[in-house]
C-alpha cells in the first residue's frame, strides 16, 4: 500500500476520522436531545435537524472560496477546527430548557456548521491534490474509498460513545432508557384547558369562516389548533400523569427501590401489558391502573426534587437532571476529538504540505519564477462544470433518502423497533463482539486476497482471524453471564452504528471487486457507479417498507411508542443495503469531483458536492414533516420513487458524463 499511495493520505484520513467521531457522536443523539430537552414535535425537530445538516454541507462552498482565493487549504482547515470547537463547547453548556436555552442551542449549531464549512471540503480537496501526482493518480478512486472508510471508523464508534454516556448517567440513578418518559414529561408544558373553553376560543378566532365549515372541517380545525397552540384537555393531562407514574414505578421496581411484593411495584410484564390494545387485557389493565393511582410512593425515592406531584418530580429528574445532562456531556466528547484531529494534522504536516497549493498560488509562484502556467480553455471548463452540476442534481435525492438515518429512521428505531433483547439478540449491539467480527473479516481477507492494495499474507491474516473468533467467543460468554435469562435495553441511537460498521466491513470487498474489474477492463465508470447506487438505495427502503406493512401510522401514536414492535433486523438489513448503495455513490462521487473539477475551482467544486448534499439534507426535513401525516408504507414509498427517478435520469445522461470523465 505504501508504494501505491502517498503517506499524506493516512494523515488526512485520521484527521478527518477524529472530527467525524465527534460530529457523529453529536448527530446520533441530536434529535433525541432536541425533543427531550425542549419538548418539540417531530415537525419542528425535523426542520431544525434538516436546516443544520443543510448548512453543514452548504457552507463548504464558502470554505472552498476562502481557500481557493486567499488562505489555501491547510490554514482554512485549521480555522474550521477552532470554530467547531467553540460551537461544540456552547452546545454542551447547561443552558436550561426555556427560550434562552433554545437560542443558545441554535447558535451553537450555526457555529458548528460554519466551522465544518471551512474544514470538510478543503480536507477533501487536499486529498485530491495528493493524487495530482502522476505516480499516484491511477489510485484516486481507491484513495477516496480508503479516506471514506476512515470517516466511517469514526462514525462507527460514535453511537456507542453516545449510548455509553447515556446509559452511564441513567445507570447512576438506577434507571434505563425509556422513550415514553421524555415524551410524556414534555407534554406537561402544554396549557390545560377544558374542551368547551377551547372550542369557544377557536370559534371566536375563526368567526368569519366557522359557520361555512362542515362538521368534519370544524373538528379538524380544532384538532390542528389544539396541536399548534400546545393545548391539553384535563383528561389527557390525567392520562399523561398516569403514564409517568407507571414509568416511575417501573424504573424504581427495576432498581430495587420498590420491593417486588410492594403494592406500588410495577414489573416489566405489567408495564408492557399497559400498552396492549387487546380486548382480553382490558380487565388486567384496569386492575394495574387502579393500583397505581392508589399508590403513594415516598417522595425521597426521587432525589433532588422539591414539593409537588410525584409523577412531575420523577419526569423532571429523569429528563432534566439525568437524560439531557448525559446528552450535554456527549457534546464535550466532540471537543476532545477535535483536539486529537488538530494534533495529527499539525504534527505530520510535512506529509501533505507539498499538496497545499491552490491554482491561484501555483500561478503566482510560476509568474514569480518567470514562467506561465497553461490554463484550461473556457469551453473545457464549461463542459466539466456542467457535468458536475448534473451529478450534483442526482445526489441531492440520494442524501435526502440516506440521511433519514438521523431523523425518521431514528424515530422508527424509537417507536417501532423492539428495544429489549436477550443475550443472543444483543450480539449485533455488543461493541466488543462487533470489533472482534471486524478483526475476523479483515483476517480472512488479508489471508486470501490482501486488503486495500496490500499483498495477501496468510500468517498475519490467520492470526487476525483466530483473534477475532476468540474475541467473539469471549464477548458472547461475558454477555451471557451478565444478561442471563433477562433482557437488556437498547437505545434508538445505537442503530446508527450499523452504517459505518458495514462501511468498514464492505470497503475492502468493493475496492477488491473494482480493482479486479479494472484489471479486466470492465470497471464501471464513476457516474455509472452513482446510478447503480441510486437503484440500491431504492432497494434499501423497500426492505423497510416491507417491515412496516402491519404497523400503525406515526400520527396515531400520540407521541408514544407503537404497541406493535418489529425485529431490529429490519432496520439493520436496511442499513446494510443502504451502505452498499453509499459505497457505490459517495466515495466515487468525491473521486469524480476531484478528477473532473477545473484546477482553479478545486476547493469550490468539493464544496459544490457538499452543497448538493446540503440541499438533500434540507429535503430530509421536508420529508420529516410528513412523518406524522402519512402511513409508513407511503412514507418509505416516496423515498423509493425519488431514488428510482434519479437513477433513470443519470443513466439517460451517462454518455455525456463518461465523456467528460475520460
Amino acid at each position: 500500500m505504501a508504494k501505491n499511495h502517498p503517506s499524506g493520505l493516512i494523515v488526512l484520513a485520521l484527521s478527518n476520522m477524529g472530527e467525524r467521531f465527534g460530529y457523529y457522536t453529536m448527530i446520533a443523539i441530536l434529535t433525541l436531545y432536541i425533543q427531550a430537552k425542549f419538548g418539540l414535535g417531530s415537525g419542528a425537530t425535523s426542520q431544525i435537524y434538516s436546516i443544520f445538516l443543510a448548512l453543514i454541507y452548504l457552507l463548504p462552498v464558502l470554505g472552498g472560496i476562502v481557500a481557493d482565493k486567499w488562505l489555501g487549504y491547510g490554514k482554512t482547515v485549521l480555522m474550521g477546527i477552532v470554530i467547531m470547537f467553540v460551537g461544540y463547547g456552547i452546545l454542551g453548556l447547561p443552558m436550561g430548557n426555556g427560550n434562552a436555552g433554545l437560542v443558545f442551542m441554535l447558535l451553537s449549531l450555526l457555529i458548528i456548521s460554519i466551522g465544518t464549512g471551512f474544514f470538510k471540503g478543503n480536507l477533501q480537496a487536499l486529498v485530491g491534490r495528493l493524487y495530482d501526482d502522476p505516480r499516484f493518480s491511477k489510485n484516486r478512486d481507491i484513495a477516496f474509498s480508503i479516506f471514506y472508510m476512515f470517516i466511517n471508523i469514526g462514525a462507527f464508534f460514535a453511537p456507542s460513545m453516545g449510548n455509553y454516556i447515556t446509559n452511564s448517567f441513567l445507570g447512576k440513578e438506577g434507571y434505563v432508557y425509556d422513550a415514553s418518559i421524555p415524551s410524556n414529561y414534555n407534554k406537561l408544558n402544554d396549557t390545560v384547558i377544558t374542551p368547551e373553553v377551547f372550542l369557544t376560543r377557536v370559534q371566536t378566532a375563526n368567526a368569519d369562516k366557522w359557520v361555512n365549515l362542515s362538521a368534519e372541517e370544524q373538528t379538524k380545525l380544532v384538532t390542528d389548533e389544539k396541536k399548534k397552540q400546545g393545548v391539553m384537555y384535563p383528561e389527557e393531562e390525567a392520562s399523561v400523569l398516569l403514564n409517568l407514574k407507571l414509568a416511575a414505578l417501573n424504573q424504581l421496581t427495576k432498581n430495587g427501590k420498590i420491593a417486588a411484593d410492594d403494592p406500588a411495584a410495577v414489573s416489566d410484564a405489567d408495564y408492557a401489558l399497559m400498552s396492549s390494545r387487546l380486548p382480553e387485557d382490558a380487565a388486567k389493565q384496569e386492575e394495574i391502573k387502579t393500583r397505581v393511582l392508589a399508590a403513594t410512593p415516598d417522595a425521597s425515592l426521587i432525589p433532588e426534587t422539591g414539593e409537588g406531584d410525584f409523577s412531575r418530580n420523577f419526569g423532571k429528574h429523569y429528563v432534566t437532571t439525568t437524560l439531557t445532562k448525559s446528552y450535554s456531556t456527549a457534546f464535550f466528547v466532540a471537543c476532545i476529538s477535535l483536539i486529537i484531529s488538530t494534533l495529527i494534522f499539525l504534527i505530520f504536516r510535512r506529509t501533505w504540505k507539498y499538496a497545499d497549493v491552490t491554482a491561484a498560488q501555483a500561478a503566482k509562484a510560476a509568474t514569480a519564477g518567470g514562467t506561465q502556467l497553461v490554463e484550461m480553455s473556457k469551453e473545457e471548463e464549461r463542459k466539466r462544470l456542467l457535468a458536475l452540476g448534473l451529478v450534483f442534481v442526482v445526489v441531492i435525492f440520494f442524501w435526502m433518502a440516506f440521511h433519514q438515518n438521523g431523523l425518521t429512521m431514528t424515530f422508527f428505531a424509537r417507536d417501532y423497533t423492539v428495544n429489549k433483547v436477550d443475550a443472543m439478540g444483543y450480539i449485533p449491539f455488543s461493541l466488543f463482539m462487533l470489533l472482534s467480527f471486524i478483526c475476523f473479516v479483515y483476517g480472512v481477507l488479508t489471508a486470501l486476497f490482501g486488503v486495500l492494495g496490500s499483498k495477501k499474507n496468510p500468517i498475519v491474516g490467520g492470526v487476525l482471524a483466530i483473534l477475532g473468533i476468540i474475541g467473539i467467543g469471549v464477548g458472547y460468554t461475558v454477555d451471557i453471564k451478565s444478561i442471563g435469562e433477562g433482557l437488556v435495553n437498547i437505545t434508538p441511537q445505537i442503530f446508527q452504528q450499523f452504517n459505518p460498521l458495514f462501511i468498514i466491513l464492505l470497503t475492502p470487498v468493493t475496492v477488491g471487486i473494482f480493482t479486479y474489474l479494472a484489471r479486466k477492463g470492465k470497471e464501471p465508470s464513476a457516474p455509472r457507479k452513482i446510478g447503480i447506487g441510486m437503484i440500491l438505495a431504492a432497494l434499501g427502503f423497500l426492505v423497510l417498507l416491507i417491515g412496516s406493512l402491519n404497523l400503525p401510522a406515526p400520527g396515531t401514536l400520540g407521541g408514544n411508542p407503537s404497541h406493535t414492535l418489529v425485529s431490529p433486523y429490519w432496520l439493520i438489513s436496511t442499513y446494510f443495503v443502504l451502505t452498499i448503495a453509499e459505497l457505490f455513490l459517495s466515495p466515487m462521487g468525491l473521486s469524480f469531483v476531484s478528477k473532473v473539477a477545473p484546477p482553479k475551482y478545486s476547493g469550490l467544486m468539493q464544496g459544490g458536492w457538499l452543497a448538493a448534499t446540503a440541499v438533500g439534507n434540507y429535503l430530509v426535513g421536508i420529508m420529516g414533516s410528513f412523518w406524522e401525516k402519512l402511513p409508513l408504507y407511503a412514507f418509505w414509498g416516496i423515498l423509493i420513487v425519488c431514488c428510482l427517478i434519479s437513477a433513470v435520469f443519470i443513466f439517460s445522461i451517462m454518455k455525456k458524463l463518461e465523456e467528460v470523465a475520460k
